[in-house]
């Protein structure tokens, strides 16, 4: 009898080891993404980088989103820069986005959306805010992937007719500007971005309204905000 038993235990041990030692699918899947999926040469990362994220559809095409994470607003989720997004098997680049977009990645059922995203003056307080402005998403086409244009989609936001009245009439033609200049062409396209005809005619001639040539930082952010009105405007 007690040769019986010993038998059973033995025989659910060996039982036990085998299902153990089966590899699971999932498991597998990431394993196989992180040892196989890098980076290539883009404009955020060189060949044979790590990742910073994965995404395997289920035609088993495969992605690597390669670029610079931004820390600091993890809490905004996964926001990144400077960055490509490449297909694992043959390097090919579906997205790039420059060094000046910040983009929030998210993962969807069988679909990536990126969207593009402003960092603006909003609200009440006129508190710095990321907004999104734009969205393109990479999803399954049969045995390929598909990538949409990158269209305008605005994310709700209301600045009350009082404060946008009060900030226009603080501003003066011909004074030029003080170090709030990013305060003021942030609140400009904020304003320019619902439709305030005020604002835009303001921010688009810039230059002409503030007397002043604009160089460095304060031109690029200048120029950027231009674009970018110009870009949703003719969705």
């Amino acid at each position: 009898m007690k040769q019986f038993i010993a038998l059973i235990i033995i025989a659910t041990f060996q039982l036990s080891c085998e299902e153990n030692s089966k590899p699971n699918s999932k498991d597998n899947i990431k394993l196989s993404l992180t040892e196989s999926c890098k980076c290539f040469d883009g404009i955020g990362s060189l060949k044979n980088d790590e990742p910073k994220l994965t995404y395997l559809f289920k035609n088993n095409r495969s992605v690597s989103i390669c670029g610079f994470i931004d820390n600091e607003m993890h809490e905004e989720g996964f926001i990144i820069s400077e960055f490509n997004i490449f297909d694992c098997d043959d390097g090919k680049s579906y997205v790039q986005y420059g060094a000046v977009k910040m983009c929030r990645i998210v993962e969807k059922e069988n679909e990536l959306e990126i969207q593009d995203l402003r960092y603006l003056p909003v609200g009440d307080d006129w508190s710095w805010t990321l907004i999104q402005i734009g969205e393109q998403t990479i999803k399954p086409n049969g045995d390929e992937l598909y990538v949409s244009e990158l269209k305008s989609k605005i994310q709700p936001y209301t600045i009350s007719k009082k404060q946008a009245d009060d900030f226009l009439h603080s501003l003066k033609q011909g004074e030029g500007f003080n170090s709030d200049w990013e305060q003021i062409i942030g609140r400009l396209e904020a304003l320019s971005i619902i439709g305030d005809k005020r604002a835009w005619n303001i921010l688009k001639d810039l230059e002409k309204y503030t007397g002043r040539k604009f160089d460095g930082a304060l031109a690029e952010t200048w120029k950027e905000s231009v674009v970018n009105i110009k870009w949703i405007q003719k969705q």
